[in-house]
């Protein structure tokens, strides 16, 4: 029995010496982990990158939350972020969880400097497949004018919208709406005229949107009279009403962070 409670005492000691040595060393939680290179990754994987695509896109939506802890989007490493958005993308490039999460999360830092690398990251994810991603390019022209408030760098990624037929029209116009901010009255009209070459592709309230936006908010209506006569005339000649009972199309880029019912819902979710 002595011998039992001796060794009690001495562990007790020994215990009460390591805490008295080590109650001040703190672990280093940092908020967004070191970035493993895509080899590690593939090699970590084992084979299934789609769950480990999930593991790692979880745990970046989760960094700097955990143990208790709530960090404020500003102290976070944006480069950091940039490379595992990069990294994930390479696992899995369909999936739109990670730029969603790096749209509508990430893209609220209180630094702005920040959103230049989301942009950034949406331009690599989308500007080879325009056709297929051009809601992220939208996001991308929306953070650079609103975010970064840079219209030369929004204008810049709005032109690639130019001419992608298969997008709806009013992301088509995004380049028009920056030139209008910027004075631009005559670019913008270039950018409209080049969708009224092909008036097929625009709904009756697409239509009586571009000639609103022609007429009230760029005033060249007299430029485009004559196109505008022949487009109404050509429509009515095929029973096309020209003030339908739909939805118009939106005004401005002002509401594009709102996912349209047209963009699919992510293919991987965490």
């Amino acid at each position: 029995m002595k011998k039992a409670i001796a060794c009690f005492v001495l562990f007790l000691g020994l215990q009460g010496a390591f805490w008295w040595e080590t109650n001040g060393i703190l672990p280093d939680m940092g908020i967004v982990p070191d970035v493993p290179g895509k080899e590690t990754v593939k090699a970590i994987s084992l084979g299934d990158e789609q769950a480990f695509f999930r593991l790692l896109a979880l745990r970046i939506q989760n960094a700097g939350d955990t143990f208790g802890r709530f960090t404020a989007l500003y102290k976070y490493d944006f480069a950091k972020l940039y490379q595992w958005f990069r990294l994930l993308d390479s696992l899995d490039d369909q999936s739109n969880y990670v730029p969603s999460m790096a749209t509508y999360y990430f893209s609220q830092s209180q630094n702005k400097a920040d959103v230049k690398y989301i942009v950034d990251y949406l331009l690599d994810h989308s500007l080879h497949r325009v056709p297929e991603k051009w809601w992220w390019t939208v996001q991308a022209v929306y953070l650079a004018n609103h975010k970064l408030e840079d219209k030369a760098l929004a204008l810049k990624i709005a032109n690639h919208l130019i001419g992608q037929k298969s997008i709806p029209i009013w992301a088509q116009q995004m380049p028009a709406f920056i030139h209008e901010q910027r004075g631009e009255m005559g670019a913008a009209l270039a950018i409209i005229q080049g969708i009224l070459d092909d008036p097929d592709q625009l709904k009756p309230g697409e239509f009586n949107f571009v000639k609103h936006f022609i007429e009230e908010r760029l005033g060249k209506m007299k430029e485009m009279e004559s196109q505008i006569k022949a487009i109404e005339q050509d429509r009515v000649n095929r029973g096309i009403p020209l003030m339908p009972g739909e939805e118009p199309a939106p005004l401005a880029d002002d509401a594009v962070m709102d996912s349209p019912s047209t963009v699919p819902a992510p293919s991987v979710a965490p």
